[in-house]
């Protein structure tokens, strides 16, 4: 009796760890849409060239501060190509504004050299299979579209990196966010 489980356990335990290593062999390397969003479109361009992005994540969150509410929108597509991660801060809030959805139709700005921090892209470059992220030195981004009942929001977005040498831009139309309590 001893004899079987001792050999189950050495015979089990390399075998599902092969099976690991085959399911995540079988991964794709462009991370797919886990919202469905339809009516989504989105580009990217980096340095003249430009995709067609898949929208993996996009959440709106808030944060009570003491001087009142901040409201936080992030997304991330991607491509074969690269990836894109907009990050846009609101606020402050009052408390009753700060449980709804809504965010100010504007531009907001990054910049490392001036220490603004409402509207930062972040690029990455696919190279072989893993993205490389660039360090942003300024960007934007531009609400231009929000619709609270669908849970869509619209603009565009510009970037310039690595010492203002790499600059991209992009739109996205009405994609898709899910939120935060």
């Amino acid at each position: 009796m001893k004899y079987y489980s001792e050999h189950r356990s050495k015979t089990v335990v390399p075998v599902l760890t092969a099976i690991l290593l085959c399911m995540a062999a079988c991964q794709h390397s462009i991370d797919t849409p886990i919202l469905s969003c339809p009516e989504m479109t989105m580009t990217g361009t980096v340095q003249n060239t430009t995709r067609t992005l898949n929208l993996s994540t996009s959440t709106l969150f808030r944060q009570q501060l003491d001087s009142g509410g901040v409201k936080f929108l992030s997304m991330e597509a991607v491509s074969d190509s690269f990836k894109f991660v907009l990050n846009l801060m609101d606020g402050p809030y009052s408390d009753p504004a700060i449980s709804n959805d809504s965010l100010k139709l504007k531009t907001y700005v990054y910049s490392k050299a001036r220490r603004l921090q409402g509207g930062l892209v972040v690029a990455a470059m696919n190279n072989v299979g893993d993205y490389t992220y660039l360090n942003t030195d300024t960007s934007a981004i531009t609400l231009t579209f929000i619709n609270t009942k669908l849970k869509k929001v619209s603009g565009t977005y510009y970037f310039e990196a690595e010492g203002r040498k790499i600059t991209g831009s992009g739109t996205f139309q009405n994609a898709c966010y899910v939120t935060l309590p």
